[in-house]
């Protein structure tokens, strides 16, 4: 289910939205090679490019995070992987809060992919009628309305391992921010495991 500005296809977005990543970094390598006359050339035409992305980022949660049976939580303690840094375009990400500070107002495309494990054996876990796990990308941490998005997964017949994406456009004014929330209302306590992610790139203004 996805509330406000959500695209339709998650999987299909996230995997455009890789291609983006990688497609910048290609032209960044690009930029960084040839000759003086090369870019004296071409030089103007390759700067316009790498301007095309202003503001951009991808990270990864530095360990595991437990998130207790019952709990809504906004997750933090992230870190940025070297093979990633060259994403990183802009300021405003704060690694600790897991907070993103819009630097220009615009739409953004923003992308989150958690891998949760139950963290009770099967035998002890409380009925699971009615048993969820949402995982929304807030504006200003309030998920209401048209300021969030927000996937949510039946966790009836879920294993002890799975996986939860959550993928949209959301419009952010320059100093607002956006997190990533878990809101757990399954029969057992979770954990979000470390390497679980969380990226925007600046579409347009």
């Amino acid at each position: 289910t996805t509330a406000g500005a959500a695209l339709p296809v998650p999987e299909e977005l996230l995997r455009e939205l890789q291609l983006l990543l990688r497609g910048t970094a290609k032209m960044c390598r690009t930029a960084g090679e040839g000759s003086k006359e090369e870019e004296s050339s071409k030089g103007s035409g390759q700067a316009g490019a790498q301007r095309r992305v202003e503001a951009a980022f991808h990270c990864q949660t530095r360990a595991d995070i437990a998130v207790e049976q019952k709990q809504w939580q906004e997750l933090g303690q992230f870190y940025i992987p070297e093979r990633e840094e060259m994403f990183h375009r802009g300021a405003g990400l704060n690694l600790t809060s897991g907070q993103y500070t819009a630097p220009l107002a615009g739409y953004y495309s923003f992308s989150s992919t958690l891998h949760i494990a139950r963290r009770e054996p099967r035998r002890k876990r409380q009925g699971c009628r009615g048993s969820r796990l949402r995982v929304l990308i807030c504006v200003q941490s309030c998920c209401q309305h048209n300021s969030h998005l927000e996937s949510v997964s039946r966790l009836e017949s879920s294993g002890d391992l799975f996986t939860i994406s959550v993928t949209g456009t959301l419009y952010l004014q320059a100093g607002q921010y956006a997190s990533v929330f878990v809101d757990n209302t399954a029969g057992s306590p979770l954990t979000v495991q470390s390497g679980s992610d969380f990226s925007a790139v600046l579409l347009g203004v």
